[in-house]
């Protein structure tokens, strides 16, 4: 007994170690922030689920699905990526529901597998090719015994291994298992196959009827994760052939009881012996075997019968409570970044901000959508293939970052366009070693980072980014690159009728600095391309508008079949500091106020400038002027953008000022004037519906009395 006493301390004094040491640095793994959570709340053969009167639910509920409900009661927020909820049309929702549910909600991403389960497994339990079960039982302070008989055949106790009361520890079994048991510690048990549980699965100290325990004494985790079915097993403890109208004062005669985190990825939390006519097994009339009792959450990938009607009533009613512990914890593989490796196929996804970045390994993903602030981390050459619509939505405070792994190792962010495929990337970086290979519809691209190769094809819009490595852009219908740097030169090849290369900077690249593979109409303005191996080569010997480029000191030649065309000079741009790649102009640079000057003047007033990045004119009013108040000239620019019918176009004004807007194309030439009066103090919105204008890019021009500034936008149709 004092043996068991000191043991059962020691145990309790290294959980709370564990519990301290992990707590601080991790939030629990999004599938276990939900006492239940479902991908399809409907059968595999399209029958809805329902949720019915011997149905209680505490805690979050979410399904990307439709919820069906036709009773029971929720008492947490529930939510569905689904635009309503199926249920009685005559009932208000606080007739099942404690709050008011949240619809349209981001679906929540299922992986198909944990691989860092399997890697952190101790022991890792082969089943021979699946010839044998095995039986895990948990015996409290005396820890576990681990069984294996040959499938088919009656349970037998042959000892496999004994375990010592788990210290947060993985077990992984390559196949089907059995669970039963009192847990002592930290444990996860992750099977490969179906997951059988012969009887409760419950904490030491939790309430044996019930299953209750107090959250603030508990230390126990308990994690219980298949990679197909989680099944209670039909025995006598769980209820058998109606257990519960039997002996109806003893548990141990019906129900079950798990307090636990139940995930089964591929599969359904379900009960075996459903009564349906095909079986070959059919229980009594009716079947009523107890409730389902879970004090913790429970995470299936298809919903699965617990209930049916088959035999005047078949399985157990549910009582489900949340383990609020899950919030900031949980069970062993389940907290720290490990747990955040994205794997398998899958039709969409949604990645969240969060404190530990994502891994990407052999993923294959329709629809990806990333907030901003991100962190993913590409592993293997070949991790990631996106095949519809791909939006990054970073942000100048909180740019997503996408690394490899092995720094140095290459690897392919790799898009294969879809069926109306739309990629969208804004402030993103792209660390080196990594390829951007994109075919899609559309690309629209601002404010990136990319210091690997790029290798795109589209309808392609790109603005505002700096590319470190070589890239390559075959354009379909448009090819717009604007206030782009690029340190090892641009190929630009495909059918694009209508072509905008403005504004940007080739620099330092050991080929060519702008290399012209084919296009069918191709504008090439205001751009700086010095010190490559050898400027630009229109290889194509179709019409070429070049015009106001600095074209210097590239090695072997500036222009190769081509010429410089109007208003282009050769003299050394002025850079700030060409060897530490600070490409902004200095103040004596030639390229100031040396662009077309037919085209919008710079945001600060002046004539446009050459090159990727205007100089400002210190003494201009420009869009940086605030005023007493704080309130500044702007112009907030045009959403949607792109868009295909109508676009709203925002300024602000810290005074009243008579204002001027006109709508230019790339080429210069003015298309519209949509404003000019009197406008007041504060925020002003505008719409502009171009019906007869073709599809391009355009710039969008504001001034008010000194203030001057240019905006792009791109019209699809």
């Amino acid at each position: 007994m004092l043996r068991k006493m000191m043991t059962h301390m020691l145990i309790i004094v290294l959980t709370i170690t564990c519990f301290i040491a992990f707590i601080e640095k991790s939030l629990a793994d999004p599938l276990i922030q939900y006492q239940y959570l479902t991908n399809f709340e409907k059968t595999e053969f399209n029958e809805v689920i329902w949720f019915w009167n011997v149905d209680t639910l505490y805690g979050s509920v979410h399904s990307n699905d439709f919820i069906g409900v036709k009773g029971g009661w929720f008492g947490g927020q529930v939510s569905t990526s689904q635009g309503r909820i199926l249920m009685r049309q005559d009932l208000e929702w606080d007739r099942y529901f404690a709050n008011e549910p949240i619809y349209d909600a981001p679906p929540v991403w299922f992986p198909s597998d944990f691989p860092h389960l399997r890697q952190a497994a101790n022991p890792r339990i082969s089943s021979h090719e699946n010839r044998y079960m095995t039986w895990i039982r948990m015996m409290g302070e005396d820890g576990i015994d681990i069984f294996q008989y040959p499938h088919g055949t009656e349970r037998s106790d042959s000892l496999l291994v004994h375990l010592e009361a788990p210290f947060y520890q993985v077990i992984h079994v390559e196949g089907d298992v059995e669970i039963e048991g009192t847990l002592v510690g930290a444990l996860t048990v992750y099977s490969s196959g179906d997951m059988y549980l012969l009887d409760n699965c419950i904490y030491e100290g939790a309430d044996p009827q019930t299953g209750e325990f107090e959250e603030e004494d508990m230390l126990h985790y308990l994690g219980l994760v298949s990679g197909r079915d989680i099944i209670v097993k039909d025995t006598e403890a769980n209820g058998r052939a109606n257990g519960v109208y039997i002996e109806p004062e003893n548990m141990d005669r019906h129900s079950i009881i798990i307090t636990a985190a139940l995930i089964a990825t591929n599969g359904s939390f379900t009960i075996e012996h459903l009564n349906r006519d095909w079986e070959l097994y059919q229980g009594p009339v009716p079947d009523r075997r107890g409730r389902i009792i879970v004090n913790g959450s429970i995470t299936q990938w298809r919903r699965g019968y617990v209930s049916r009607s088959e035999h005047e009533g078949t399985g157990y009613a549910k009582r489900y409570y949340y383990d609020n512990r899950f919030q900031e914890g949980g069970p062993p593989g389940f907290r720290g970044r490990d747990r955040y490796m994205i794997q398998g196929r899958h039709d969409y996804l949604y990645l969240r901000n969060q404190e530990y970045q994502y891994n990407v390994q052999n993923a294959n993903i329709g629809s990806l959508t990333i907030d901003e602030g991100v962190n993913i981390e590409l592993v293997g050459p070949q991790p990631i293939i996106i095949h519809n619509n791909l939006d990054l939505r970073g942000t100048e405070e909180n740019p997503i970052i996408i690394r490899p792994r092995v720094q140095g190792e290459p690897s392919l962010f790799r898009v294969e366009r879809g069926q109306n495929s739309i990629i969208r990337l804004s402030y993103v970086i792209f660390e080196s070693n990594i390829t951007a290979q994109i075919s899609c519809d559309s690309l629209i691209v601002n404010n990136c980072e990319f210091n690997g190769a790029v290798n795109w094809e589209g309808t392609i819009n790109v603005t505002n980014s700096t590319f470190a490595d070589r890239a390559s852009m075959t354009g379909w219908n448009q090819l717009a690159v604007s206030n782009c740097v690029f340190e090892d030169g641009l190929d630009i090849a495909g059918n694009t009728r209508d072509g905008h290369i403005i504004n940007n900077t080739f620099v330092k690249g050991t080929d060519f600095g702008l290399r012209l593979r084919s296009y069918r109409n191709l504008e090439i303005v205001n751009n700086i391309i010095a010190f490559n191996e050898a400027g630009i080569e229109n290889r194509n010997r179709r019409i070429l508008t070049l015009s106001h480029n600095n074209v210097y000191g590239n090695e072997d030649a500036d222009y190769v079949d081509c010429i410089a065309g109007e208003g282009s000079i050769s003299a050394d741009p002025g850079f700030v500091n060409l060897v530490h790649n600070d490409f902004h102009l200095s103040e004596d640079s030639p390229c100031i106020n040396a662009g077309n000057p037919d085209f919008p003047f710079d945001p600060d007033g002046t004539r446009a400038d050459i090159g990727a990045f205007y100089f400002p004119n210190p003494n201009s009013v420009n869009g940086d002027y605030e005023d007493d108040n704080s309130i500044r000239f702007e112009l907030s620019g045009a959403y949607p953008n792109p868009f295909n019918s109508t676009t709203k176009i925002e300024f602000n004004l810290p005074f009243t000022e008579n204002v001027s807007i006109r709508i230019f194309d790339i080429k210069g030439r003015q298309v519209t004037k949509l404003v000019n009066g009197d406008y007041s103090v504060g925020s002003h919105q505008i719409e502009w519906s171009p019906d007869r204008l073709g599809a391009g890019v355009y710039l969008i021009q504001i001034q008010a009395g000194e203030f001057n500034a240019v905006s792009k936008v791109m019209l699809i149709k």
